[in-house]
C-alpha cells in the first residue's frame, strides 16, 4: 500500500511491533490515512494491510544511517506538495533518537515529544524513583548497581527474591548474553551473583536496577497512559487493569488482555511527575498493587504509548486523535474527545471512564487464564462483547493478513502451554 498522494498529513512510525501496527490502524480509523513504517525490516505483524506502507531502514542502532534514511522518505512524501509529516517511536530507543537528533529532523518532520534531558529524567529508572521519592509516591524498595563491576557489590543483606532489569530500556539493546531477559527474576544470592557476572562483559553500561519483588500475580499489574500538551499539562489519562501478561522469556511482562475502568490514584500521581517534568505528547507509567497492604507501587515510566496502547482506542479515546489535534492543528482535526467517555475531572484533566477488555489472546485461552476481581469484569465484558483485538481490524482482508492474525492465536496457546503464569 502507498500513501496516497492527496493525503493532508502522514504518520510516519518507527517499528515493527503490534504496537506499531495498533497506532497505524488508529490512524487509519480516525483519518483513513495509510501511515509510513520503519521497521529494521517486514514481519508478519505489520505486512499486507490497508492501513500501512512498509519503508525498513535495515536497522534501528546506527543513528546515522537511520537518520539518513528518514530524510530522504521524509524529501519523498513531501516532493510533490509540502505537508506534515508525524514522526513517532514505538520503543524506547526510537523515543530518544527522536529527541536527540531533533534539530536535524524537524525541517522535514514534527516530533511530538520532549527533549533528550526530560526522556532522561523520567525514563531512566534511577532518576524516575528518585522523583518517587521527591514528590512522596510509592515505589519498591531499590537498589541501582554498576554492570562493569561484578557481584562483589552486592550489599550482604539483601532481601530475595529480587527483580533484576536495566535502567535504561533503550541501551538494553545492545546487552548481549546467555539468559537475556527484559526482566529478571532472581530467587536467591546465587541467582543475583550469576546474572551480575554475565552482564559485565555484556555490552550494557548503563546502571541496572535491584528490586524488592512485590508478590502477587499479573491481575494485580496496573497502568495508566497520559498525554500532554504543548505546555506541560496533563490534558487525559487512562487507567488499565491487567487481567494477565505474557510469559515467555522475550516478552515477558507484556500485557496480553487488560480491563479500561474509572478514575485511579494513578492519575494523580502521573499528573504530579509528567507536570514536574514539564512532559510533552504521551506517556505511560506502570504499577502493581501490593497485596500486603493495598498500596500501589509505582515501576517506572515508559516515554511513549505503550506497546497495548490500543485498549485506549477500543474504549473509546483514540490517540491518534489527540497528536493530530495537539501539534498539527485544528485544520487536521478540529473534533473533540466526548466527555461521556472520558469525562473531566477537577483538574480539567479528561480520563477514561468506560469499560472495555482489550486482548490480544483467542477468547477460550483467555477464560482460562483470567483471576481475580480483573478475571471476573474480563469475563463479564466477553460475555457483553465488549471486547477488541487491534489486529482484527475489518478493513484488512488480505489473505495473508487473515492467515497471520490466524496464526498469532495459535502461537499464543502454544506460549502460555510452554510458559504458563505463576499458580
Amino acid at each position: 500500500m502507498s500513501v496516497p498522494a492527496e493525503q493532508p498529513f502522514v504518520p510516519v512510525i518507527l517499528g515493527g511491533d503490534i504496537g506499531t501496527y495498533s497506532l497505524a490502524r488508529e490512524f487509519h480509523e480516525a483519518y483513513g490515512a495509510v501511515s509510513v513504517l520503519v521497521p529494521a525490516g517486514p514481519n508478519g505483524v505489520i505486512e499486507h494491510s490497508v492501513a500501512v506502507s512498509l519503508e525498513p531502514s535495515g536497522s534501528m542502532l546506527d543513528d546515522e544511517a537511520l537518520l539518513e534514511h528518514l530524510l530522504a522518505l521524509g524529501a519523498r512524501l513531501t516532493e510533490r506538495a509540502p505537508r506534515p509529516l508525524l514522526l513517532l517511536g514505538s520503543l524506547d530507543l526510537h523515543t530518544t533518537f527522536l529527541a536527540r537528533h531533533r534539530a536535524r529532523l524537524e525541517p522535514l518532520f514534527t516530533v511530538p515529544y520532549p527533549s533528550e534531558e526530560v526522556i532522561d529524567a523520567g525514563s531512566l529508572k534511577q532518576n524516575f524513583y528518585a522523583l518517587c521519592e521527591e514528590l512522596g509516591l510509592d515505589h519498591p524498595r531499590t537498589l541501582v548497581i554498576d554492570p562493569v563491576a561484578g557481584p562483589g557489590q552486592l550489599p550482604a543483606d539483601l532481601p530475595f527474591p529480587l527483580i533484576g532489569k536495566p535502567a535504561d530500556s533503550a541501551d538494553w539493546v545492545n546487552a548481549h548474553f546467555e539468559g537475556k531477559r527484559k526482566v529478571h527474576e532472581l530467587a536467591d544470592r546465587a541467582a543475583a551473583e550469576s546474572l551480575l557476572t554475565r552482564l559485565v562483559d555484556s555490552g550494557y553500561t548503563a546502571p541496572f536496577i535491584l528490586q524488592e519483588r512485590i508478590p502477587g500475580g499479573d491481575e494485580q499489574m496496573r497502568l495508566c497512559t497520559f498525554f500532554c500538551d504543548r505546555e506541560g499539562k496533563v490534558t487525559f489519562a487512562g487507567y488499565g487493569e491487567v487481567v494477565v501478561e505474557e510469559h515467555s522469556p522475550k516478552v515477558l511482562g507484556n500485557s496480553a488482555a487488560i480491563v479500561t475502568t474509572g478514575a485511579s490514584t494513578m492519575v494523580e500521581e502521573g499528573r504530579a511527575i509528567l507536570e514536574t517534568l514539564g512532559w510533552q505528547g504521551f506517556a505511560m507509567l506502570d504499577a502493581k498493587v501490593d497485596p500486603r497492604d493495598g498500596s500501589v507501587k509505582l515501576f517506572e515510566l515508559n516515554p511513549r504509548l505503550g506497546r497495548n496502547h490500543f485498549y485506549l482506542t477500543a474504549a473509546g479515546a483514540n490517540p491518534a486523535r489527540m497528536y493530530v489535534r495537539e501539534f498539527l492543528g485544528p485544520e487536521y482535526d478540529s473534533s473533540t474527545l466526548s466527555e461521556s467517555v472520558a469525562p473531566r475531572d477537577a483538574h480539567g484533566t479528561q480520563v477514561l471512564a468506560v469499560q472495555h477488555l482489550y486482548t490480544v489472546l483467542p477468547h477460550g485461552l483467555l477464560r482460562s487464564l483470567a483471576k481475580g476481581e480483573v478475571g471476573a469484569r474480563a469475563l463479564e465484558l466477553l460475555k457483553q462483547r465488549r471486547v477488541s483485538n487491534p489486529l482484527k481490524y475489518r478493513p484488512a482482508r488480505h489473505p495473508k493478513r487473515l492467515l497471520y492474525v490466524l496464526l498469532s492465536g495459535i502461537n499464543h496457546r502454544r506460549k502460555f502451554k510452554a510458559f504458563p503464569p505463576a499458580s
